[in-house]
Parts: C-alpha cells; structure tokens; sequence
C-alpha cells in the first residue's frame, strides 16, 4: 500500500484525533472541514486520507492542510477499500480520544468538546455520542431520530444483546483511543462496523451526551450499491454477506470475550437477520 504525506514533523500528541477518510466527497467535504476546524475544542489533529480522490475533493483537502497545522493529509494512489481506510486514519491517532468523521456528515460546533468532557467524568465508558439529526437530499435541516445506545451500567451480554439489533450511528461517536485500537479488525461487506462496534462494547460500555447533536447524511442504497461504493466490486450475494457477517462477528468478539461471548454475539445477529426476512420481502414486493 503507497500513500503520501505532507506532515515531515509531528507536533506532541493532541487530546483529540479526528479521522476522515475521504473519496471524491467534493460536493460535502468543504462544509465538514469547515465543522470541525471550528469545533470549541481546539487541541486536536485531523488525520485525512484521501483514497484516490479524482473529483476535486483533493484540492480542497490541501488547502485546509496548508492552511491549518493541525491537519494531517494522506493520499493513496491505488483505492483501499473504504473499511481498510476508516482503519488507515485510526492506525494514525495519537490523541488521548479519537472520532471518526465521514466527509458528508456534520456535527455541533461543541460536539467534540462535550463528549470529551462526558468521558472525562464517567471513567468506565469507552464512547461517548449524542443525539442524531438526519439529513437526506430531500431534507436539509433533517429530522431528529429516536437512538437509545448507551449501556452503562448493562452487563457485558445486556450491551451486546441490546447492540446487535441498533443501526451503529455511535460508530461516529467519541472514542478511547487505546479502546477502539484494542477492538479486532474484522472485514466483512454486508454490514462491515458491526462486528467492530459489538467487539468494542464487550471491552466497556457507551455513554449518551444529550443535547449536542450528530449531523448524520442518509441516501437510500441498494445492497449492491453500498457494497460497491465500499468494495469497488460489481456483484453481491446477500446470503453470502450475511454469512460473511456473522463470521466477522464470531471472530471480532471472541478475540476479545472469548469463545462464549463469540458465539452469543454471532447468535444475536443470525436472530436479527431471521426476524428482519418479513420486512425485507414486504419491502421488495411493495417496491416491485
């Protein structure tokens, strides 16, 4: 893997790392950088990885490296898969936390500066994350979504069990560094934060922050679309994927609990999947 950067000499290390990974994001990357090198706490590094960029988003992000000495640029000249460059910009944090940031997504000004003080009052949790505002084409102002995540004070099969059936917008959330490091790398394509996110939740819980807000960009996706954008490959097999899934669950939570919690977790989602079926047909034969 060949990636350049423009940082020769790296400053102490900052209380925060944001991680972007960024592929042609030109119509939305300004507004997010824009967000966060605004955001009311200041003491952090951005760690940008432009994954082969063509559209015009390359421009952008040397202008706010050459105009901010916080930012750290990376570019690779051969495409990683997008999984694989979400875990270029963590392998790259030197901060106490670390957050990723998703080039068409948005945040509060205070957002990083009160999840930061939510983890430095509450010791045990490993992530904390706010509210969710969604936003889709159709809506720019978005619409507030209902997200119970936090698990303080659950067991370690509580948190997975109330886990495995919650989309992963926390994904997005404030981390522990040597947390999030510590959960496996686990690829699978259908669905690839999951097994991570239920692998970080057997090693601490997660703490919400009400009151800030995750600025979140939704666009309806078909399962191929999805895996494509992230993968760069031209079919899908859902049954496959979800076999895949569950796989890369197994494996990501065993290493962590061990084989009981690996199992459990695995289990978790093969009943998720199973009670989700109906949905799914209904959805397919409305659509046809």
């Amino acid at each position: 893997m060949s990636s350049v950067s423009l940082l020769t000499e790296l400053p102490r290390a900052p209380r925060v790392s944001i991680g972007m990974p960024v592929y042609n994001g030109v119509a939305f990357v300004g507004t997010a950088l824009r967000a966060l090198l605004s955001q009311t706490e200041t003491d952090f590094e951005l760690i940008i990885s432009d994954n082969g960029s063509s559209d015009g988003s390359t421009e952008i992000l040397l202008d706010a490296a050459a105009g901010d000495s916080r930012v750290r640029y990376f570019r690779h000249e051969k495409s990683l898969r997008a999984y694989d460059n979400f875990h270029y910009v963590l392998s790259h944090a030197r901060g106490t936390y670390f957050m990723w940031a998703a080039c068409d997504d948005n945040w509060d000004a205070d957002f990083i500066e009160k999840l930061a003080k939510g983890l430095d009052m509450e010791p045990k949790a490993i992530m904390a994350f706010g509210d969710v505002n969604k936003i889709t084409p159709a809506d720019k102002v978005g619409i507030s979504v209902p997200f119970d995540f936090q698990t303080m004070g659950m067991s370690v099969e509580e948190r997975l069990k109330k886990l495995a059936r919650s989309q992963c917008y926390y994904f997005y959330g404030l981390w522990r560094t040597v947390a999030i490091k510590s959960a496996p790398y686990s690829y699978c394509a259908w669905w690839p934060d999951l097994p991570l996110m239920l692998a970080a939740s057997i090693l601490g819980p997660f703490l919400h922050v009400s009151g800030v807000r995750f600025h979140y960009y939704e666009v309806t996706k078909s399962n191929l679309t999805r895996v494509k954008e992230q993968d760069y490959v031209d079919r899908f097999n859902l049954l496959m994927g979800i076999g895949g899934l569950v796989a890369a669950v197994y494996r990501a939570c065993s290493k962590v609990g061990g084989p009981f919690l690996g199992v459990y977790a695995a289990a978790l989602v093969v009943w998720k999947q199973i009670v989700s079926v109906p949905g799914y047909i209904w959805r397919r034969l409305v659509a046809h």
